[in-house]
């Protein structure tokens, strides 16, 4: 059987990450830990979205920040008398993402969730929303963002490229930096794998960070 030998592409692709771990904003990141926290000491609620790859990435987020930070290292046990934070993802109910898309169409499909938990700014004022964008245009995500800020809710895009809209109307938005020139991933799809992987990667930062949060917050009981 023929061999192909990519070798060179594949250390391409590597080579590009190196230069993206390089170049990302790393105080943003702490900002967003940051938030997290206070969310959570808040007792808010922190909604997660994204549309296409990334809702999956979505779901990977939604359990590791339920679970992981309130489990011992071994995860043999949960901690005892420790809240948990809450989480909301936007993406995990396909009746919701089916009804609300044949009703009233795909630019609502966050929105019209978000009204079910968002409607005063007294109690959504320590809320939190997380959202994945390549781009920062998609409708659905804007729509969100905006309706999430006037009840006061910090709004968070993790986006690749120039952030697009959501640069400009969210609270923080963190960028994936970078041009890439490994297939797939090129034209309009530009740097699009490198995103996703830094989106995953940034949200299993917050997780460790938040998890040893919550580790320290137990040993001052003690």
């Amino acid at each position: 059987m023929r061999q192909v030998n990519n070798l060179k592409l594949i250390k391409l692709y590597f080579n590009e990450k190196i230069k993206i771990a390089s170049k990302i904003n790393k105080k943003q990141i702490n900002q967003i830990l940051n938030q997290v926290i206070n969310t959570y000491n808040k007792a808010g609620n922190v909604y997660l979205m994204a549309n296409g790859g990334p809702a999956g990435l979505i779901e990977n987020v939604a359990t590791d920040l339920r679970f992981h930070p309130f489990v011992e290292d071994d995860k043999s046990k949960s901690l005892k008398k420790i809240r948990k934070l809450k989480i909301i993802s936007l993406v995990e109910s396909p009746g919701a993402l089916t009804g609300v898309s044949n009703d009233l169409g795909f630019e609502n499909v966050f929105v019209e969730q978000l009204k079910n938990f968002v409607y005063a700014k007294k109690i959504n004022q320590n809320d939190l929303l997380i959202a994945f964008s390549g781009s920062g245009n998609s409708k659905n995500i804007l729509k969100a963002i905006k309706f999430a800020k006037k009840y006061s809710v910090f709004t968070i895009c993790i986006s690749g490229r120039s952030g697009g809209m959501a640069k400009n109307i969210s609270n923080l938005c963190l960028l994936v930096p970078g041009k890439s020139k490994f297939p797939g991933q090129v034209g309009k799809n530009d740097n699009n794998f490198h995103i996703e992987d830094f989106q995953t990667s940034i949200m299993h930062i917050i997780t460790g960070l938040f998890k040893k949060y919550i580790n320290d917050k137990i040993k001052k009981r003690i």
